[in-house]
C-alpha cells in the first residue's frame, strides 16, 4: 500500500506499523483513487479486518470492538497491526482503490437499522432509500392493530422488506419479490435470516390471485433512463444492469409497470410508495393518478431531489 510519497512498507516496517499509520496511508491511497469517503472507508475496512480472519470468518464470538468507532479508539491507544494483518489491510485498500464497492469487500451493507449480505450480482442498497422505509412505516402506523401485510417488488437484496419487517410487530407478514438469478442467493439468505417471505419471480406477474391483499406495497425498481450511465464506478461497473435501467429512453417502462402491479396488489385504503429518478417526478405522478391512487405526493431526499412518490388506493 503506497503512502502519499509513493513509497510502500517494507517487510520490516510492516511488522511494526501502527494502526493509526495504516489508516492514514489507507485513506491517502483511497483519496488518490477518487473514493468519495476515503477516511471512513479506510476505517470501515480496518473494522472488517480486525473482525475477521484470513478466510473472512468472524474472529471470536463477540461482535463488539470491530465498529468504526472502536477502530478510531484503538488507533488513538497506539495499537499495532501484525505483519499478516498489515498485508491483508493493504489488499483490502487496493481492492477499494480499484473502486470495488466497499460492501462487496466486506460482504455486508448497512441499511436503516439492519445489515444485509451483498456481493457481485445484487444491487447495493443506498442511504436515500431509507426514506422510503420511513414513509412506509409512518403510513402503516395509522392502520388498525392487526397483522400487517407488506410486499416489496423488485426487492434486490431484500433490504427494504427486511428493514420494514424489523420495525413492525413480530406477526407482520412481509414478502420480497425478486426476479434476478444472480441476486436470488443473496435475497434468499437475507430473507431467511430476518423472517421475510421470499418469492423468486417477476414482480410484474408474481402473487397472482392476491389482488387487494396487502396493506402496503413498496418498490425501488430499476428506473435509470436508458443510455445514462451512472458516474460512480461502483454503480456503473458493479451494480447489475437489470437493477439499474428502467427499460426505455425515459426510464419509465418498468416503474410504470410496477405501479400497475402495485395497484392490483394493494388493498382499498392501502399505501404504495416507489423510488424513482429525479427527472421522473411528473411522469410518475401521472402514472399514479391514471391508476386511481389518491393523496399522491412526492417525497424529496436529503439533498432536496424528488426521490419517491407515494399514494393510497381509494377505499371506494
Amino acid at each position: 500500500m503506497a503512502d502519499t510519497t509513493g513509497t510502500s512498507l517494507t517487510p520490516t516496517q510492516r511488522e511494526g506499523v501502527s494502526l493509526a499509520q495504516a489508516l492514514r496511508q489507507g485513506a491517502a491511497t483511497l483519496r488518490q483513487a477518487g473514493v468519495p469517503s476515503p477516511v471512513a472507508d479506510a476505517e470501515l475496512l480496518a473494522a472488517h479486518l480486525l473482525g475477521t480472519d484470513a478466510e473472512g470468518n468472524q474472529r471470536g464470538t463477540a461482535r463488539e470492538g470491530y465498529t468504526r468507532g472502536a477502530v478510531q479508539q484503538r488507533a488513538l491507544l497506539g495499537d499495532a497491526l501484525t505483519a499478516q494483518d498489515t498485508q491483508r489491510y493493504e489488499s483490502l485498500i487496493a481492492r477499494r482503490a480499484r473502486r470495488i464497492p466497499l460492501q462487496h469487500i466486506t460482504g455486508v451493507a448497512a441499511f436503516h437499522r439492519i445489515q444485509v449480505r451483498v456481493g457481485p450480482g445484487v444491487f447495493v442498497p443506498r442511504p436515500e432509500t431509507e426514506l422510503l422505509v420511513e414513509e412506509a412505516l409512518n403510513a402503516l402506523q395509522a392502520y388498525p392493530q392487526r397483522r400487517l401485510r407488506v410486499v416489496d417488488l423488485c426487492a434486490g437484496s431484500g433490504a427494504i422488506a427486511i428493514a420494514i419487517k424489523n420495525a413492525l410487530p413480530n406477526d407482520a407478514l412481509v414478502t420480497a419479490v425478486e426476479l434476478s438469478e444472480h441476486a436470488e442467493p443473496w435475497t434468499r439468505i437475507n430473507c431467511e435470516t430476518y423472517g421475510v417471505n421470499f418469492v423468486h419471480g417477476d414482480a410484474l406477474s408474481a402473487l397472482e390471485g392476491l389482488g387487494g391483499y396487502f396493506d402496503a406495497v413498496v418498490s425501488n425498481p430499476p428506473y435509470i433512463p436508458q443510455g445514462r450511465v451512472p458516474a460512480e464506478p461502483e454503480a456503473a461497473q458493479h451494480d447489475p444492469d437489470m437493477a439499474l435501467y428502467g427499460g426505455s429512453a425515459d426510464g419509465m417502462r418498468i416503474p410504470a409497470a410496477v405501479a400497475a402491479r402495485a395497484a392490483y396488489l394493494v388493498k382499498p385504503g392501502g399505501f404504495f410508495i416507489m423510488e424513482h429518478d429525479e427527472t421522473q417526478q411528473d411522469a410518475v405522478a401521472e402514472v399514479f393518478n391514471e391508476l386511481g391512487f389518491v393523496r399522491v405526493r412526492c417525497v424529496h431526499d436529503l439533498t432536496g431531489r424528488p426521490r419517491h412518490t407515494c399514494g393510497y388506493r381509494p377505499t371506494v
